[in-house]
């Protein structure tokens, strides 16, 4: 007796340069936020040019890759069909690099550190989920 299985759906639409390009600016991100904590070590250390020519020129230009990642994020969702929560929390970064960098220019570190540590830990976090394979489902996918 014959049996047949089902066969896998050819057709299931899921995200690939998408999430290509999602991978590509997290990991650009990721590398930009991992220099920030080192560049502000190097300062405490006595190398006072860490602070100005290293920390501050990332600062300024770190929220505007948060922006690109926030397009590439809704890409991924709307045009890749890939999960939703990248594209919420993205511009979520780009508001709080942007409070960072005025928190930073205040020299309030009260706000400036334990905030530039959560901005961290997202964008590490978000850079390995990527390469997850969870992160090439689709949507419907995802909830099963």
């Amino acid at each position: 007796m014959i049996t047949l299985e089902p066969q896998p759906r050819n057709d299931v639409r899921r995200p690939r340069i998408s999430l290509y390009a999602l991978r590509v600016t997290l990991v650009l991100h990721a590398i930009l936020i991992a220099a920030q904590p080192i560049a502000a070590g190097y300062f405490l250390s006595g190398n006072v040019d860490a602070m100005t020519t290293v920390h501050a020129t990332i600062g300024g230009s770190v929220w505007m890759i948060a922006l690109l990642q926030t397009i590439v994020a809704a890409c991924y969702t709307i045009a890749g069909r890939g999960r939703i929560w990248p594209a919420i929390l993205s511009p979520v970064l780009v508001v709080a690099e942007f409070v960072q960098l005025t928190f930073g220019y205040l020299q309030n570190f009260a706000v400036h550190i334990p905030l530039g540590t959560a901005i961290v830990g997202t964008v590490l976090w978000m850079t390995v989920w990527s390469f997850r394979r969870s992160a090439r489902l689709n949507r419907r996918e995802a909830k099963k």
